[in-house]
């Protein structure tokens, strides 16, 4: 009994994980001044009632399996079989924030490869189709996974808390962060504005613009939260150019 408890608390949480940001995002650029944030479109072409209920229900079948793999983390983890500790004085207060770095680099290496595993024309079809099912992002498409692309996810988040030691509080941290940039990499407007894209330290983050375009072309920009890895494998499209400066000026008065 306590671990269905358990289960629906965490079947909760990942609920709001997944549709707070969003709805969010999604009733702002696409319902509230719609008209307003067009020229920030990066693709013209506006999703359509079908692709919305695709999007939610993958969504909804990876939140169920997510919410599986959280309880599993978390019986390993009071078990003592992770990295996880609850002591925030285990470690130093320092290590406290670098592992919030860690989590975060470690994350987007183990993405990219994945990522590059899953466009194998092999694998593809049955792991990461659903993912692509359309071209034109959006909000409600974030975890809109198959099967076998949740499970992926999921080991990789098991992976990191048994390599990583993470205290939960950081924990949660990193994954609201890599929502809350999932959902801006799929929101499908180029939000960002052109002056901290061209910044020297953001220049190397990843933007909607360039997930935009790997839904649009698939054989590139595999990156997750930097460029890095795409700029050392040559797999960083240049073509695609984000809403030009004085849109996004128009727009942002």
């Amino acid at each position: 009994m306590q671990t269905l408890i358990h289960l629906a608390a965490i079947t909760g949480i990942m609920l709001l994980y997944y549709f707070v940001p969003v709805v969010f995002f999604y009733y702002f650029l696409y319902v509230r001044n719609k008209e307003k944030w067009l020229p920030l479109k990066i693709q013209k072409k506006q999703p359509g009632s079908v692709q919305i209920e695709v999007e939610l229900k993958l969504s909804l079948i990876a939140v169920a399996f997510f919410s599986l793999t959280v309880l599993f983390m978390y019986e390993a983890s009071i078990r003592n079989y992770t990295q996880v500790y609850y002591d925030i004085h285990k470690y130093s207060w320092w290590y406290f924030g670098v592992s919030f770095l860690l989590n975060v680099f470690a994350n987007d290496s183990i993405f990219y490869w994945m990522h590059r595993f899953m466009h194998l024309k092999w694998v593809f079809p049955y792991v990461h189709l659903g993912h692509h099912r359309f071209k034109t992002p959006t909000p409600f498409g974030t975890l809109a996974f198959d099967p076998l692309e949740t499970v992926l996810h999921g080991v990789t988040y098991l992976l990191l808390i048994c390599i990583i030691p993470v205290h939960p509080i950081m924990f949660c941290a990193f994954h609201v962060y890599n929502q809350l940039l999932n959902v801006a990499g799929h929101c499908g407007y180029e939000i960002m504005p052109e002056k901290i894209r061209r910044h020297w330290f953001f220049k190397w983050q990843n933007t909607t613009t360039n997930h935009d375009t790997h839904h649009k072309k698939f054989n590139c920009n595999y990156g997750n939260y930097f460029v890095v890895w795409d700029m050392l494998m040559n797999t960083l499209d240049k073509k695609e150019k984000a809403p030009s400066k004085n849109e996004a000026q128009e727009v942002l008065r």
